[in-house]
């Protein structure tokens, strides 16, 4: 669920708006270009830091397949959450995505694919996190801040 309106509203309704708030984040050697809005910077830092204490996770989370990138979901007018630098795509040979299949949007029937650790995936949920592998239309490499769902801004500031 994306509602433009907002994300236009929070990140910028241009990509040289949303270019204004980008950093750069350091990803397992990668230079890597997310917004600092909402924290979604310090977020991936922090993430970072902690997967590199798990070397079982090297071979899912590098090479990342991108951050920031204007651009609609493939085969749709929607933006993508890469447009407003708050996604990143992970190791694309580790991957799964509807999609590659032959499936197109609206088929019922796909059939699920997952290599990705679920203890992976739980760092990313703790630190605001939503991961496309829990999608119908699955896309395991795919994770996005949203913590306008998933309230993670307010969870950091507990004591």
């Amino acid at each position: 669920m994306r509602f433009k309106p907002l994300f236009r509203r929070m990140y910028g309704i241009t990509a040289a708006q949303v270019q204004k708030s980008l950093t750069t984040v350091k990803w397992f050697g990668q230079p890597l270009k997310v917004t600092r809005i909402n924290g979604v910077d310090r977020s991936l830092r922090a993430m970072a830091a902690e997967l590199e204490r798990s070397p079982e996770f090297q071979p899912f989370v590098s090479p990342s397949a991108g951050t920031f990138l204007w651009r609609t979901i493939a085969g749709t007018p929607r933006l993508s959450v890469h447009s407003f630098g708050g996604a990143i795509d992970l190791n694309v040979a580790r991957s799964s995505y509807w999609a590659w299949n032959g499936c197109q949007e609206g088929q019922r029937g796909i059939v699920y694919r997952n290599a990705f650790p679920l203890a992976l995936v739980q760092v990313f949920e703790r630190h605001g996190w939503i991961w496309g592998g829990r999608w119908y239309y699955h896309d395991t490499m795919h994770f996005e801040y949203r913590p306008e769902l998933t309230g993670a801004e307010a969870c950091q500031q507990r004591p």
